[in-house]
């Protein structure tokens, strides 16, 4: 079955807005121009002004885009001394702990009495285990300093930007 389409009535509600948007622009103009008009009646104050030389303007920018080009590239330069140092630490403390674990394998795969065997075993792993902390402990210091160390020449040429 077809449907049969009702025709369209408009809003007034619209119609309404759009009268009342007309009377509310026409309202404020005639505000407006009084106000320009007392406006430009008002002496403007006078304000001295020094002419800036536009060689020291620019002098002063190559300074400062000097030192911060010079800082950058000592905190990188400290970044990647300081990426090196932790990774060689990393990999040595990796290899310390995979000779730990043989170590302690080997202990506890040797012929011997279950009670020595045991505290091999407990001896091994209490030393493996002290020498992991340490070691982490030291990664953790470096990689302290690392940070430190890469972001001081930014925040030296900042802070002597700044004064």
């Amino acid at each position: 079955m077809a449907e049969v389409k009702k025709p369209r009535v408009k809003s007034t509600a619209r119609s309404a807005e759009k009268v009342d948007l007309v009377e509310m622009a026409a309202a404020p103009t005639t505000e407006a121009v009084e106000r320009l008009a007392e406006a430009a009646a008002a002496p403007l104050p006078q304000i001295s002004a020094k002419p800036v030389e536009a060689d020291a303007l620019f002098a002063s920018a190559r300074r400062q885009s000097d030192a911060i080009r010079k800082a950058v590239s000592e905190a990188v330069a400290a970044s990647a001394q300081g990426a090196l140092e932790v990774n060689g630490k990393i990999i040595e403390a990796f290899h310390t702990q995979s000779d730990a674990a043989i170590d302690l394998w080997r202990s506890v795969m040797s012929p011997s009495p279950l009670p020595e065997a045991l505290k091999a075993q407990s001896h091994a792993t209490r030393k493996a285990y002290e020498t992991a902390s340490a070691q982490w402990k030291d990664i953790a210091e470096t990689t302290a300093l690392w940070f430190t160390k890469s972001v001081e020449p930014l925040k030296s040429a900042f802070h002597a930007q700044s004064r």
